[in-house]
């Protein structure tokens, strides 16, 4: 019974402390995901909602992001605005819990983290607003 009790109290600390550091974690796999040469100190990363609910890898989110001029020209790689069907299909398919501002200037990059498969399940996709220097950064998991 107390090795139950043990393994019980180790499973749940894991837990929790995945949950602590998921904005870091957000950090690394926006810098990996969209292949931008900057480190994660250079991110001012704000989470506007969540609903992963301490389950890694379950759920949604939306992040706000700051950064400084020199990486705001890795955007200028991807595509420029508007959306494609695909990234359209997307951001209708969250819409009932994100939603983004209006943005009219700037770019986008939708990347399917479980290639091969015919529905999003893993995704990472950000929208970046030339305007206001902002990027959005969306993420899925299920």
């Amino acid at each position: 019974m107390k090795k139950f009790f043990l393994i019980f109290i180790i499973i749940f600390s894991l837990i929790g402390f995945v949950g602590c550091t998921q904005k870091d974690d957000a950090k690394s796999q926006f810098i990996k995901d969209f292949d931008i040469d900057i480190e994660e100190k250079d991110i001012e990363l704000k989470e506007e909602f969540n609903d992963y609910g301490g389950f890694p890898y379950e759920g949604m989110a939306l992040y706000k992001i700051t950064l400084d001029e020199d990486a705001a020209e890795e955007f200028a790689k991807w595509e420029s605005l508007p959306f494609s069907k695909k990234a359209g299909d997307f951001l209708t398919s969250v819409s009932t819990y994100i939603e983004l501002p209006t943005i009219e200037d700037g770019y986008w990059k939708l990347i399917d983290r479980n290639l091969g498969t015919k529905m999003y399940t893993n995704v990472s996709f950000c929208v970046y607003d030339a305007e206001n220097k902002i990027a959005y950064l969306i993420t899925m998991d299920s």
